[in-house]
């Protein structure tokens, strides 16, 4: 592999245009979407039920959910899609 296809984006560009990130890219809207959705449902019905210090612990441990979510989809589209591209063959340093 030449230093000019390594740097004239070569074999990354076309492995990047074969793997966008569109799974995970989806999934994070939907995450939002789903926790949006969420929290007015709750807010509207279950709520009523609670005292404030409670509505806030349900808040933020919901919160804390969907990024551990969204967290994980990211890292297992990371691990999958990164790997094939640590074995490519480094070009040699100039100078």
């Amino acid at each position: 592999m030449s230093l000019n296809e390594w740097n004239g984006g070569g074999w990354w560009a076309r492995d990047w245009e074969r793997h966008t990130p569109l799974g995970p890219i989806t999934a994070s809207i939907l995450a939002v979407i789903a926790w949006l959705v969420f929290i007015l449902l709750y807010a509207l019905y279950w709520s009523t039920k609670f005292n404030l210090f409670q509505n806030v612990v349900v808040t933020v441990v919901s919160l804390v959910i969907m990024v551990l979510f969204i967290g994980l989809v990211w890292a297992v589209w990371s691990m999958t899609f990164t790997r094939p591209w640590k074995r490519r063959e480094q070009p040699a340093a100039v100078g």
